[in-house]
């Protein structure tokens, strides 16, 4: 089987391991079962993403990370990055992963063109009103407006914070126009990793704690679905849950995933 994991609210909450999810994730991999992260989160490079997953004790490889700051990049290269610009509202890992590909970047932070062909928006915990302003300008000149991913909130320490989606819902409103979406629930992120892996769908289960981007995004890929509850759904609200996203299975934690699958030793039975 090939399992692809929501990270923040399935794996840790910010920087706290959830309960036994390293040695769930690596009892997998010692049963033969092949394991990728696929985060909307784009704070991070795929890079910084890789060693927080190993600082935390998850002893993953570079490949097996797809994260929505890597996949706009390489969603946006794929249309030819030579002498192309950038104007980011985003963090250090999404301006990283841009210039990797070879686009010019810019920030409200610094000198801005007059136009740009790209405005990228995710998650900025610095967003300004200035930001917000030349992103608009730059919309109504022409550039393309494309955005990480659309989380309202995400699961921290304390309770739920603004997340992505509520600056993307910003600009939208400032602009009049709707953003492309790259990250969840669209299915790009996933395609790459099956096609990267060489697995079929029918082999393949997505873990998350969120209908709306993780548990969508594996049935917009036809893939089956686990939703956790560690995140940000309630027991309460997964099992009274009757949309379209309406995962395969519920359980309570990553733990619980090969019990769920009777993933067993086949040298031990």
């Amino acid at each position: 089987m090939f399992f692809v994991f929501d990270l923040d609210g399935v794996l840790y909450r910010e920087n706290k391991v959830i309960k036994g999810a390293p040695a769930a994730v690596c009892r997998l991999r010692e049963l033969g079962n092949k394991v990728a992260f696929a985060t909307n989160n784009a704070m991070l490079s795929r890079a910084d993403n890789l060693k927080k997953l190993n600082k935390l004790g998850f002893k993953a490889s570079l490949n097996e990370i797809m994260a929505s700051a890597y996949a706009a990049a390489l969603y946006l290269s794929g249309k030819n990055t030579k002498g192309r610009s950038v104007f980011v509202i985003g963090e250090k890992g999404l301006k990283q992963e841009l210039r990797k590909v070879g686009f010019k970047v810019f920030s409200a932070n610094g000198k801005t063109p007059k136009k740009t062909d790209y405005v990228v928006v995710g998650i900025d915990r610095k967003f300004t009103y200035k930001a917000l302003k030349i992103a608009r300008e730059l919309i109504e000149k022409g550039a393309f407006f494309a955005a990480t991913n659309k989380d309202y909130t995400y699961p921290g320490k304390d309770g739920l914070y603004p997340g992505g989606g509520s600056i993307v819902a910003a600009v939208e409103a400032a602009t009049g126009v709707k953003a492309f979406l790259i990250g969840k629930p669209r299915p790009f992120m996933l395609e790459i990793l099956l096609k990267q892996e060489m697995i079929k769908r029918k082999e393949t289960i997505v873990v998350g704690d969120r209908y709306d981007t993780d548990i969508l995004f594996g049935k917009n890929a036809k893939v089956k679905t686990v939703m956790v509850l560690t995140g940000v759904t309630s027991k309460s609200e997964a099992y009274k849950y009757k949309g379209k996203a309406k995962p395969d299975y519920i359980i309570n934690s990553v733990c619980d995933l090969g019990k769920l699958f009777k993933l067993h030793d086949r040298n031990n039975n």
